[in-house]
């Protein structure tokens, strides 16, 4: 029997016919179908597709990296079977409407949702800088002084569990505008967890640092600036991009409740007209902004912890 060759995966065979392709092939095909219900021009949908494509030519094809062939395979998966269910009436229309519909509203509405980003985003600054510095200069004072942080720490253990949004109803209730009780909420968000986490940081530093630092007559204020500060930074900086995360989605929770724009009002906005296209449009586009604002703080993490 003759003997049986292995199958030499990285033949140019196989980098061209592969399951990343052959679903980029299969959306492509169903694209071109006619659909049962009214659909929007497909160009961004195939604008969308075509990026996961370079995606996967340059990182598995060319950098020989498995995750982007992987991550490929699920995006394309994704939308092949949203494309399926939606062109062959498997799903309801109204609430599984075609992905060319939805991806066009982030086109035709894009002088909206930017408007509604720059509302959001205008609020989001307000409040994490107050609750950065805030919980950074009172976090390393409590850390720093031992009487204060056995009074004030099993406080601050109580109170950062509490899930933000448990404060966002009340909050909007009670302030006088909505601008202000947006920014009390997020500050809310993500002052609590930060200030913990900057107190424990500070209690937990090495003690051979704070030694050599009195050793050589370092005062109070300079320990703190020069020694005290650069400890805990990292620190703060490693926490950020999920206090983002958490300050986003509840100044969503009090755009949803009082707020007359932003990209909570957006999708409040459409879901009571039950338009779920552009309810579920306004969550890709809330999504595309939280990784890029994730992605910005891992380059200023990058940049300003190079150790």
């Amino acid at each position: 029997m003759p003997r049986m060759e292995k199958l030499n995966l990285q033949s140019p065979i196989f980098k061209v016919v592969n399951i990343p392709n052959i679903l980029f092939a299969a959306i492509l095909y169903m694209i071109s179908l006619p659909p049962l219900v009214k659909t929007k021009p497909p160009a961004m949908l195939i604008i969308v597709i075509c990026l996961i494509e370079l995606y996967f030519i340059i990182g598995y094809l060319v950098q020989h990296k498995r995750s982007c062939h992987d991550i490929s395979c699920i995006l394309f998966a994704f939308f092949a079977i949203w494309e399926y269910s939606s062109k062959t009436g498997k799903a309801h229309s109204l609430r599984m409407p075609p992905m060319e519909n939805v991806l066009y509203v982030l086109y035709s509405h894009r002088g909206e949702l930017l408007k509604g980003l720059v509302s959001s985003l205008e609020l989001m600054l307000w409040g994490v800088t107050i609750a950065l510095a805030s919980s950074v200069v009172f976090g390393i004072l409590v850390g720093w002084f031992t009487r204060p942080r056995e009074a004030i720490m099993p406080i601050v253990r109580v109170i950062s569990p509490i899930p933000a949004l448990a404060y966002t109803t009340y909050v909007v209730g009670c302030m006088p505008s909505f601008k202000s009780s947006s920014i009390v909420v997020i500050f809310l968000s993500v002052f609590w967890p930060l200030f913990s986490q900057v107190i424990r940081t500070v209690g937990t530093m090495d003690k051979r640092i704070i030694e050599s630092a009195r050793v050589m007559n370092v005062g109070s204020i300079t320990m703190i600036k020069d020694i005290v500060y650069p400890y805990v930074l990292p620190t703060v900086l490693r926490y950020l991009p999920s206090s983002l995360s958490t300050a986003f989605m509840c100044l969503t929770g009090a755009e949803m409740i009082g707020a007359s724009s932003g990209l909570g009002f957006f999708i409040r906005k459409y879901a009571e007209y039950a338009n779920y296209t552009n309810v579920l449009a306004g969550i890709i586009f809330m999504g595309l902004v939280v990784t890029m604002l994730s992605s910005l703080v891992k380059l200023v993490q990058k940049k300003f912890i190079k150790w």
